[in-house]
């Protein structure tokens, strides 16, 4: 089996959390690092462990989308979280951890705006994605997945043709980065974040969330499973 190129030295000096992290899984390659999260959560791992691939070739997005990742050139990271008594906060996971990964970016000098629900953006075009799952698991507890995807040293020609217009990475927006530095300061960020979340505050992440957003005063369109909505977003 190949080693992974994740250099778990680097990101441990980077990482300055207490929980999150600190158990990690590495892989050259796996199929989707949110499978094998929750595959980690039934097998019993500690609250907070992040599983980290080199590729992920069923890498999913939402609504059953792809996530296309160069090997080796984007981070693919899922964090398993056991979730507290609160299970009403789980409906915020997705925007807690692209506020987080928003932070994680201005430490590398990069503003990003948040799309809801779950993308950040660069210039218009797609950084990365999110994709958030919550299960109870067969012991009768509840867990969540979080599954970051990051365009990180991807080159134009890295993309799919049908994609080139629409997404970018760290590196073509002129920010280098390692996966390394992206996950632990996505860590870092997070943890504090989603101690708050747990002890039953969320208002401050939906303001932080709302100020970055980029897209008040659009026009939106959103699906529903009565049909699609469409109106100027607010709020």
């Amino acid at each position: 089996m190949a080693e992974p190129t994740f250099d778990r030295r680097a990101f441990a000096e980077i990482l300055a959390t207490r929980r999150l992290g600190h158990t990690l899984i590495a892989r050259a390659e796996t199929p989707s690092t949110n499978d094998l999260a929750w595959q980690a959560l039934t097998e019993g791992t500690p609250d907070g462990t992040v599983v980290v691939s080199d590729a992920q070739p069923r890498g999913r997005g939402r609504s059953g989308r792809t996530w296309h990742m160069a090997p080796g050139k984007g981070l693919a990271l899922s964090l398993a979280l056991h979730q507290g008594c609160d299970l009403r906060q789980a409906g915020t996971l997705p925007l807690l951890a692209g506020l987080a990964l928003a932070q994680a970016f201005e430490r590398l000098g990069l503003h990003a705006a948040l799309k809801w629900p779950n993308d950040l953006m660069a210039r218009g075009r797609k950084l990365s994605g999110i994709l958030c799952e919550s299960r109870r698991l067969a012991a009768g507890a509840d867990a969540a997945v979080i599954g970051v995807g990051v365009n990180v040293a991807q080159t134009a020609e890295d993309f799919p043709p049908e994609l080139r217009a629409s997404a970018t990475s760290l590196s073509i927006e002129g920010h280098a980065a390692t996966r390394e530095h992206v996950a632990a300061y996505f860590l870092n960020a997070l943890e504090p974040l989603w101690t708050e979340l747990q002890e039953g505050s969320r208002d401050a992440v939906l303001t932080a969330w709302k100020r970055r957003a980029a897209f008040w005063g659009e026009r939106v369109v959103v699906r529903t499973p009565a049909g699609a909505v469409s109106g100027i977003a607010r709020d």
